[in-house]
């Protein structure tokens, strides 16, 4: 009775948890469309002009752009700028591929000083934290008890990635378990980095004398609409799963 009432009582916790993080992952794209859209009313035919120079600058920049991004993105997601907003900004900067790869390895290098800071330096800290809440302590524990599967699947959920690594770190899983599992962020990241690239390509045709949307025009918007519902059904199927082992796990600890 005991743990079917606890398991009750994680149940609820881990909804409300999923409704915290899926509103907070919303909020960068609407602003971000929001302010494309203004850009476009101020700007008008303009903002061609604009993002060409932009481009050039970033080109200009070449390889010491790249890895300032790389060390920005460490940076700032370590301190839990939301690491959508700086996909976004990837994508518009670098295009798809190039934008794809500076988040990876920003995201790679910045779990790993997660990892450590949560180890060492944090650890008590964040156990007293995850202690006093209990969403996130189903979720350490389920972790233990399958750990390389749990942390791929945490991985393909809409929590804070940042937020994972920290918790993740603190539970004392392995190194490089932790480091492989990060791979389950590539799909968020692709819809974060076509995000910023499709708003780019729709800012560009919004600059066109007569607005007609061409094959290629087409492909972008329809690869985004299509990355968006991929990314949702996975993400639902991440979520529930971390849920049934999170409760199947929370009487046996």
């Amino acid at each position: 009775m005991m743990q079917f009432m606890e398991q009750n009582e994680n149940g609820k916790w881990l909804r409300q948890l999923w409704r915290r993080v899926h509103i907070r992952a919303l909020i960068p794209y609407l602003v971000f469309g929001a302010l494309l859209i203004v850009a476009i009313a101020i700007l008008g035919e303009e903002i061609e002009h604009h993002l060409n120079v932009i481009e050039t600058w970033i080109s200009n920049l070449g390889l010491l752009g790249f890895f300032a991004y790389i060390i920005l993105f460490v940076l700032l997601t370590s301190v839990f700028v939301p690491d959508t907003v700086l996909g976004i900004i990837a994508g518009t900067l670098f295009g798809l591929t190039l934008g794809i790869s500076a988040v990876f390895a920003g995201a790679l290098a910045g779990s790993a000083l997660q990892y450590w800071l949560s180890s060492s330096l944090l650890q008590e800290r964040i156990r007293r934290i995850v202690a006093s809440k209990p969403n996130l302590a189903a979720i350490q524990r389920a972790v233990r008890q399958q750990e390389f599967r749990l942390q791929m699947l945490l991985r393909l959920t809409p929590i804070s990635p940042v937020m994972t690594s920290y918790l993740l770190g603190a539970s004392g899983v392995g190194f490089v378990g932790f480091l492989a599992a990060c791979s389950g962020l590539l799909p968020a990241f692709f819809l974060e980095v076509y995000f910023g690239y499709a708003g780019k390509h729709i800012a560009r045709m919004a600059s066109r004398n007569e607005l007609t949307v061409v094959m290629h025009d087409a492909l972008i918007i329809g690869g985004f609409v299509a990355a968006v519902i991929v990314m949702i059904y996975i993400s639902r199927m991440a979520r529930q799963a971390v849920e049934d082992a999170a409760l199947s796990g929370s009487g046996t600890l």
